[in-house]
């Protein structure tokens, strides 16, 4: 029986050995992390590498985050100025910073889009949210690009909190497509309308219209579509009509 528990004796003890150092030895890795690795960031400053604490770090990835974002970040004040924005409203508006945070940010909303873009921020400001809310921003060029926005306030310290995308290529596109429908349905209207059939004067060749009036090819073709007519001569024409009208004049 001893020769039954000297062995176990020993691989018990052994064994908790092992764990015990296992357990100091993650102790020391943990140690030399945070000694080594608390630098989880670095800048290049005048005087060489500076490196960013963990306790920084969060700080310093919202600001990452702010300043990389490829929409266009703000923070307004209740009173319609701007407090902080990112680097995007320049890239994409032309003005600068200092240019946008001088007056009021509706001062750079077009004309048409004042009035609806001031009542979704009463909206904002009375605690509700901006989803999806569209409106045009002034570029420095003078043109006028479509943001999309979603915004939410803090009340408690007036401020609002906006994410604005550019989407005047959509827009384009959007108008584009619509412009491209309409033309066809118009199109097929006037297609379907010509194959009706059409009472016509088998001598002076006029039309009867819907109304009952008699009119002329021209005028019905230009009632009903937007062809535009030319007059010309028909070879025919000319041979049998026109050319001996003209030997018929007395020359000059």
């Amino acid at each position: 029986m001893e020769a039954i528990w000297l062995p176990l004796t020993f691989w018990i003890f052994a064994s908790n050995i092992t764990f015990h150092a296992a357990r100091n030895e993650l102790s020391i890795a943990k140690a030399v992390f945070k000694s080594h690795f608390c630098c989880l960031h670095r800048t290049e400053g005048v005087s060489g590498i500076k490196y960013k604490k963990m306790s920084e770090l969060p700080k310093l990835l919202q600001d990452r985050f702010f300043d990389l974002s490829v929409d266009m970040l703000c923070i307004a004040h209740f009173s319609g100025y701007f407090l902080k924005i990112n680097a995007a409203w320049e890239k994409t508006l032309g003005f600068t910073a200092e240019e946008l945070q001088s007056k009021r940010m509706f001062e750079f909303v077009h004309p048409d889009d004042r009035e609806r873009s001031l009542e979704q921020n009463l909206i904002v400001r009375s605690g509700g949210q901006a989803l999806g809310f569209e409106n045009r921003y002034l570029c420095k060029d003078g043109s006028y690009r479509w943001f999309r926005w979603n915004a939410t306030a803090d009340i408690d310290h007036q401020l609002i909190y906006s994410v604005a995308r550019d989407i005047t290529e959509s827009k384009r596109a959007e108008e584009e497509r619509e412009r491209l429908v309409y033309e066809l349905q118009t199109a097929l209207s006037e297609v379907k309308e010509l194959r009706e059939i059409l009472p016509i004067c088998m001598y002076c060749k006029s039309i009867r219209n819907d109304q009952n009036y008699w009119q002329t090819v021209e005028i019905y073709i230009s009632n009903h579509t937007k062809a535009q007519l030319s007059h010309g001569i028909c070879p025919n024409c000319y041979k049998t009509v026109f050319k001996p009208q003209l030997d018929a004049q007395e020359p000059l």
